[in-house]
């Protein structure tokens, strides 16, 4: 009897040492509901906390948004789901990120557009440059007329 009761101990304490590294490597990385809660806390601003999204609120309003959110998660909801219904309670205003429909097409393109703009522009006024740097006068012959270039000469001359 002690013998097995040493043997059961010993394979006890085998397992646990084996499947320590497993356990700890299970509650170190967060789970897929942890996971998809964080990615649709940053979907959403905060209508407890302006200007913030809903992950960096510290409102207690904000927190029970959260478990709530989790809650549904944990359920098996659908993501989009649960942001079609929250937006529904608070309103579109409170999308972090517009979406890509209607006006929010224009938000989505704008800032192509304006680099797009400012690439046409930047190479607009590098070509223009070019142009006028290889039309301009040919090395060795001043832009000056003679009239001018002899006054100066004149004045030069008076200075020395």
């Amino acid at each position: 009897m002690r013998l097995f009761l040493v043997k059961s101990l010993g394979a006890l304490l085998l397992l646990a040492y084996v499947n320590a590294p497993l356990l700890a490597l299970s509650q170190a990385t967060p789970s897929d509901v942890e996971r998809q809660a964080a990615e649709l806390y940053q979907q959403v601003m905060s209508p407890f906390c302006p200007g913030r999204s809903l992950n960096d609120c510290p409102s207690s309003k904000a927190g029970e948004l959260k478990a709530k959110i989790r809650a549904e998660l944990e359920a098996g909801a659908p993501a989009e789901q649960i942001l079609d219904r929250v937006f529904a309670e608070f309103g579109d205003q409170y999308r972090a990120m517009p979406r890509y429909e209607g006006f929010g097409r224009v938000a989505w393109w704008a800032p192509v557009a304006f680099i797009a703009a400012g690439l046409a522009l930047a190479l607009y006024v590098v070509a223009r440059r070019n142009r006028a740097a290889m039309s301009g006068a040919p090395e060795g012959k001043s832009a000056l007329s003679d009239d001018v270039r002899q006054r100066i000469e004149d004045e030069l001359a008076r200075l020395e």
